[in-house]
């Protein structure tokens, strides 16, 4: 909502932050407070005096001297002190009038529960644009309108009517929150403090006139109480900003895991491109969360479950995990889940089998999965005996266990485990089903995750990898500075023809050789039996600006063998052009390429992100059996390659089954030249497909540009 503000790059970072003034206020005013601590507006005072605020609290409402036990403020200049925050909860044509007698006041921050906006009209989306340009023009931050408000666990400070903290006292954590939605945020808000995970800092950003998301995971980047950054998104206002935050977030080593709603495709772009039709906009907002080191989750409980390691500082050292199990069904049932989630299960080392050995039933074999099974019930000695075993195996990064009830030596397992976590270096994973609260909190006192159930279990262990390896990628992304102005417009898209003349400039993509001819009269027979120095077999296209998909309508036409089929094709190919009533250029004949592979690449400037990559299965059935990958760009090499080996046709670029291969590498590097040279040109869209592969070389057999309006 406010390009002109972009979120400061990490290298330039100010050391007080502009959401400080919100989240760290030492004095909080609540325009219209209500004696009624049911009322929205009584609500922040009633919640702020329980939670034992130690800041400076000023109820203001002209109809009162006294609101819940505090001396009452007709206006916020009769305060006559300093005031760091301001709550707003009134009609919202009463908005922008407390705004400015507030920064009159010397106010720089405002938190705007309020109404009635742009989420409601068009005379609100212009109160809502004049508010933000008050923020901007003042030097203040406005949290909202139409937000649920803010709150910071570690003072206590609570600017919000969320009934979220009516039943669950506000107690402090390190997993902090932003949201654009109040509702999600209530509910993550009430399922972490039910949890006794606790919370940190809590930010819900409504209509976004001022602050945004990416401004507040930027703030949360930096806050020395957060350590996991959960994150609802529906919409991204300023997409470079946000990128800075993220990578912002990944340098401080803080996982942030994301919930983004809506995955609709961007229907208008597909009548215009394949490309347009496979990169949607919801894979571009994965696109963005993926290389940017965040974790894209589907529900709260799944960003729960993921957080429960980030907490614990359980992320495993690496894949390679040990699972030990009270029963032998569930260690088969872990194996296979690790299987599916690319978790490993090494054999143990000679020396780890040797220790385990003597601890061990005689009727149990050492191995991994490693069943301990029901005879620990007598034996509460091999618990702990081998769980140093496996902890002292050199090719282990991390140890999985699964209990099943066992409440009557629930607290042998908890000393054990204890006193195991201090002991071995590799992070420990319990699932216990049927375990009792108490078991559950001590364990995870100690750094010790607790799942209930297998699925969630291995799923949050193989994510929480994910984002350690997406966050050193995304670290070393050189990201230029925010500029979050808007991008060009779309032109027209021009013909294969024209959009082909643009692409003899950039020498990394070869082009078929060929020839524009306007009517069989053109056709020279050369004595060597090439048409116009092209070589057979030939392929003949009708070339048009107002035919962008030239195989649904028949006007393309191949092999063709000799003269006369050419002068055939020529023909048949003007009378579709008639029958369709559209101007003409004439027909593209090209020689025709033997290849091995054929790809879809578009680069597009989408309006939200900027330049794009999607890679695809290439043909006439790229969107029948989609295969496709889309990144944000700057992209090097190594990210291309890695686009092309994740596609399911990345084995046969690799020569599945005799199949001859591509030089990935090779190709990899051209298409990244190609993104470099397509940022700098005047055009909006570059679709190549088919991009045909043979060896090391590339060419764009069909190509479908649109440069700038």
């Amino acid at each position: 909502m406010k390009p002109e503000q972009p979120a400061t790059p990490a290298s330039a970072a100010p050391s007080v932050h502009r959401l400080a003034s919100v989240l760290n206020a030492q004095s909080v005013a609540i325009v219209g407070a209500s004696a009624d601590g049911s009322k929205i507006s009584g609500r922040p005072l009633a919640y702020m005096l329980a939670s034992g605020y130690q800041g400076k609290l000023f109820p203001v409402n002209p109809s009162r001297t006294e609101v819940q036990g505090l001396p009452c403020y007709p206006s916020l200049s009769a305060i006559g002190q300093p005031v760091d925050l301001v709550i707003i909860g009134t009609a919202s044509a009463h908005v922008e009038g407390i705004v400015l007698e507030g920064v009159a006041a010397g106010v720089k921050a405002f938190v705007v529960f309020s109404s009635g906006f742009a989420e409601l009209s068009e005379e609100g989306r212009r109160m809502q644009e004049r508010l933000g340009a008050l923020a901007r023009e003042h030097g203040v931050t406005i949290v909202g309108p139409n937000c649920l408000g803010v709150a910071n666990s570690h003072t206590g400070l609570i600017a919000s009517f969320t009934t979220a903290v009516e039943s669950s006292k506000l107690h402090a954590g390190r997993f902090s929150f932003v949201s654009q939605s109040g509702a999600l945020g209530a509910y993550w808000l009430d399922i972490v403090l039910r949890s006794g995970i606790g919370a940190g800092q809590w930010i819900t950003t409504g209509n976004e006139c001022d602050v945004d998301a990416a401004e507040a995971i930027d703030f949360l980047a930096s806050d020395p109480g957060t350590e996991v950054i959960g994150l609802y998104i529906e919409d991204i206002r300023r997409p470079d900003a946000f990128r800075h935050a993220l990578q912002r977030a990944a340098r401080a080593g803080k996982p942030v895991i994301a919930i983004k709603s809506g995955r609709s495709q961007a229907g208008a772009a597909a009548a215009a491109s394949h490309t347009g039709a496979l990169a949607g906009d919801d894979a571009l907002y994965d696109a963005c969360l993926q290389q940017y080191g965040a974790l894209r989750v589907d529900s709260l409980t799944e960003m729960m479950d993921a957080a429960r390691i980030f907490l614990r500082g359980a992320t495993p050292l690496g894949p390679k995990l040990a699972v030990m199990s009270v029963s032998g069904g569930a260690g088969v049932l872990i194996a296979d889940a690790c299987e599916s989630l690319g978790l490993a299960l090494p054999a143990l080392s000679a020396s780890t089998v040797d220790a385990l050995t003597p601890v061990l039933p005689a009727f149990v074999h050492p191995a991994n999965p490693l069943d301990i099974t029901g005879n620990v019930l007598q034996d509460t000695a091999m618990i702990g005996a081998s769980f140093r075993a496996l902890g002292a195996d050199p090719g282990i990064d991390g140890i999985v266990l699964f209990i099943g009830m066992m409440h009557s030596i629930a607290d042998v397992f908890v000393r054990e485990l204890s006193e195991a976590r201090r002991e071995i270096a590799c992070p420990i994973i319990v699932v216990w089903i049927g375990a009792l609260e108490s078991s559950i909190r001590a364990l995870e006192d100690k750094g010790i995750p607790v799942f209930l159930d297998i699925p969630q279990a291995m799923r949050a262990i193989a994510q929480s990898l994910q984002v350690r390896d997406r966050q050193r990628a995304a670290m070393a992304v050189k990201l230029p500075p925010p500029n979050d102005a808007p991008q060009r417009a779309a032109g027209r898209p021009i013909s294969e023809w024209d959009g082909k003349q643009r692409l003899r400039h950039c020498p990394v993509i070869a082009l078929p050789c060929g020839q524009l001819i306007a009517s069989d009269e053109e056709i020279r027979v050369s004595p060597d039996g090439t048409i116009n120095g092209l070589s057979y077999p030939l392929v003949a296209k009708l070339q048009s600006s107002d035919l962008l998909h030239k195989s649904d309508a028949g006007a393309v036409i191949l092999p063709i063998r000799d003269a006369d089929a050419l002068r055939a094709a020529i023909s048949r190919l003007q009378a579709i052009g008639q029958q369709l009533n559209i101007d003409s250029q004439g027909v593209l004949v090209e020689e025709m390429i033997p290849f091995d592979h054929e790809l879809l690449l578009g680069l597009r400037m989408d309006e939200r992100f900027g330049a794009t990559l999607t890679l695809a299965r290439g043909g006439v059935e790229a969107e029948l059996w989609p295969d496709v990958v889309s990144r944000l760009l700057p992209l090097s090499a190594h990210d291309v390659e890695v686009m092309l080996r994740g596609l399911r046709i990345g084995r046969l670029l690799e020569g599945f089954r005799s199949r001859p291969a591509a030089d990935v590498p090779a190709l990899a590097a051209r298409v990244a030249q190609l993104c470099a040279w397509f940022v700098q040109q005047p055009l909006t869209e570059l679709e190549i497909n088919p991009l045909a592969v043979r060896g090391d070389q590339a060419w764009a057999l069909d190509a479908l540009v649109t440069p700038h309006g």
